[in-house]
C-alpha cells in the first residue's frame, strides 16, 4: 500500500495540472470532442472515484476543469460587468444605511474617461488612509481574492465615497455652509432638510491634482474621508454605485429606557 501511494499521489497532481489546462480549453468556442469516461474496471460504485486510479484521474481532472472555468467566468464578470458590495459604516447617511447592499458597475469606466461629479464610487483606500498599509497586494494570492472576490476568502478594504472634485477642480468646505467648486456653491439634494449633514468643519481650498479625485462621505461629520487622508488615485476605483439590491428590513421596536438618557 505504501508503495503505491507515492504514484497515486504523482496522478492526482498530474490530473490537476491537465484538469487546469482542460479548462481554459473548454473557454475557447471551438467545437471539441467529448472526453470519454474512464473503463467501468472494479467497482460500478462511487467507491470507484477513489478506488480506482483511472477513475481517481477523471474525477480530480474534471473538478479541476469545472473550477477553472467558474473563476474564469468569474473574473470576466467582476472585472468588466460589476460586483455586489454591502455598507458597513454610517458614512453615506442619509443615502445610504448600513448593510444596504450594492450593485457596483463598471461598464461605465470603458466608454468614458472620467466619472461624473456625485457618482457614488467604491475603492481601495490608498496607504495614507490605511496607517501606510498598502490595501492593493500584488502577489498571487492576494490577486486571486481580488479579481474573484470569493465570499470565503479574506477581502481587501474597500471605502464607498461621494465623487466631490474632479482633477484640476479648485475645492473648499466652508464650516456649516456646504462645499465650493471653483469658487461656486455645490448643491447637493441629498442633504435638504438634513442639515446635520453638512460638515462643522472648514476645509481647503485645495486643487485636485491630475489623476486623482476628492471624495466624501454625504455624513461629512462622521467620514473617514478625503478631508483627513488626501486625494484618491485614480487607478484605486472599483467602481460606480448603480443600485441598490436591497434595504435590510430587521429593526425591530424597543421599550424607552430611561437609564440610558
Amino acid at each position: 500500500m505504501k508503495n503505491d501511494f507515492l504514484p497515486s499521489l504523482l496522478n492526482i497532481i498530474k490530473a490537476f495540472f491537465v484538469g487546469i489546462a482542460y479548462g481554459f480549453y473548454d473557454l475557447i468556442p471551438i467545437k471539441k470532442t467529448p472526453r470519454n469516461e474512464p473503463i467501468e474496471l472494479h467497482d460500478s460504485s462511487w467507491k470507484k472515484y477513489y478506488k480506482v486510479p483511472e477513475w481517481r484521474y477523471f474525477i480530480v481532472r474534471e473538478i479541476t476543469a469545472q473550477i477553472v472555468i467558474v473563476l474564469v467566468l468569474l473574473v470576466i464578470v467582476r472585472t468588466t460587468v460589476g460586483e455586489f458590495r454591502y455598507i458597513p459604516s454610517e458614512s453615506m447617511l442619509p443615502t445610504l444605511k448600513i448593510g444596504d447592499k450594492l450593485f457596483v458597475e463598471k461598464i461605465s469606466r470603458l466608454f468614458r474617461k472620467e466619472y461624473q461629479r456625485g457618482d457614488i464610487i467604491i475603492f481601495f483606500p490608498p496607504a495614507s488612509a490605511s496607517e501606510g498599509k498598502e490595501s492593493i497586494l500584488k502577489d498571487p494570492i492576494s490577486l486571486l481574492i481580488r479579481l474573484t472576490g470569493l465570499p470565503f476568502l479574506p477581502q481587501p478594504e474597500a471605502y464607498i465615497k461621494r465623487l466631490i472634485g474632479l482633477p484640476g477642480d479648485k475645492v473648499e468646505i466652508i464650516k456649516g455652509d456646504g462645499i465650493y467648486i471653483n469658487d461656486k456653491k455645490l448643491l447637493e439634494p441629498y442633504h435638504e432638510g438634513s442639515p446635520e449633514f453638512i460638515a462643522a468643519y472648514s476645509y481647503g481650498s485645495v486643487t485636485v491634482p491630475a489623476n486623482n479625485y476628492l471624495v466624501l462621505g454625504d455624513n461629512r461629520n462622521f467620514s473617514y474621508d478625503s478631508h483627513y487622508w488626501g486625494f484618491l488615485p485614480k487607478d484605486r476605483v472599483i467602481g460606480r454605485a448603480a443600485f441598490l439590491i436591497y434595504r435590510s428590513l430587521d429593526q425591530k421596536p424597543h421599550f424607552f429606557d430611561a437609564s440610558m438618557l
